[in-house]
Order: C-alpha cells, then sequence, then structure tokens
C-alpha cells in the first residue's frame, strides 16, 4: 500500500526504520522531496490529528497512551462506522470493528506500531451496521517519548481504492 503517512512528522515520531525522527520533520508535501524540513501549517499539525486533513476522505485518529485520551475526526467515525455521540474508540475496542479474519493483520500492525516503534499500515475491512463489509486503508505512527517509548499512536484512514471495497460477508 502507498498511503503516505503525512506531509509532516512530529520530532518525537519514530521513523519507518524505527528510528527517532530528528529536526522538525521529516518529508514535505510532495511526498519524499527535501530533507527535514517542517512544511506544516502550524506547530500542532501532526500527521493530520490535531486538525482534520484537508482531502475529506481521509480520517485521522489519536491515541495517547499516557493520558488514556482518544481523538477522532468526523471522517474516522464514518469510515470506522461508530457513533460520534458514543465518543472514539479505545484501542482495546478497535478490533470490535474488524471480522475475526481481519484480526491477526491489526494485531501485527499494532505490535509493529506500539512495541516495536515502526511505521504499519494494511488494509482492514470494516463492518457495518447492516452486515456488509468495507475496506479501508489504515496507516499507523507511534510517537515517541524522551525514553524511546511509544506514547502517542496517530494513524490515518481512507477508503481502499480499488474495486469491490464493499463486501458481502
Amino acid at each position: 500500500m502507498d498511503m503516505p503517512l503525512s506531509a509532516t512528522r512530529p520530532q518525537a515520531a519514530a521513523r519507518p526504520d524505527g528510528a527517532p525522527a530528528g529536526g522538525t520533520g521529516a518529508t514535505g508535501a510532495g511526498g519524499g522531496q527535501g530533507g527535514d524540513t517542517d512544511h506544516g501549517t502550524d506547530g500542532d499539525r501532526v500527521d493530520g490529528t490535531a486538525q482534520e486533513p484537508s482531502d475529506p476522505t481521509v480520517g485521522s485518529a489519536e491515541w495517547d497512551l499516557l493520558t488514556d485520551g482518544v481523538r477522532w475526526d468526523a471522517e474516522t467515525f464514518l469510515l470506522l462506522r461508530c457513533d460520534p455521540g458514543h465518543g472514539p474508540l479505545s484501542l482495546d475496542r478497535l478490533p470490535d470493528r474488524v471480522p475475526e479474519a481481519d484480526r491477526p493483520l491489526l494485531r501485527r500492525m499494532m505490535t509493529e506500531t506500539l512495541v516495536h516503534g515502526r511505521t504499519a499500515a494494511g488494509t482492514l475491512r470494516i463492518r457495518r451496521p447492516d452486515g456488509l463489509l468495507d475496506s479501508v486503508d489504515c496507516a499507523g505512527e507511534p510517537v515517541l517519548g524522551p525514553d524511546g517509548t511509544v506514547t502517542v499512536l496517530r494513524m490515518l484512514l481512507r477508503p481502499a481504492a480499488r474495486a469491490g471495497a464493499t463486501e458481502n460477508r
């Protein structure tokens, strides 16, 4: 999957190789063009999670492991078929939206991100209230604390860009 995580990367985010990012950011908005300069619009924008992404079909979510805080934008509620009135799901409840057959992939992605501090991406199916399944591309990135442990998980989601993204299972 070629879904970029973001146009900017926070100082404390892990790079895909697991090393902490240095400087003020990684790739620019052009997707891999240009060194370690920050092309964000403000100091709070990180991977589209502090403010809504400019693409309305991309959702962003953030789980703060230190405070148990969870923040989703409106698109994430839509993509994961969750009622905004009930609030965002904790990481423990996220598998509830995924069919049993896709849970091993979700567990691998979570292990890569939360345990190994590396970026992870994959396509998961999300169960709709009518029982049908929608495919969603997910990309997660850890934010590392000063001691090198993961403190925040940031995730971008978008509808899968392949034919037959809705399945009947």
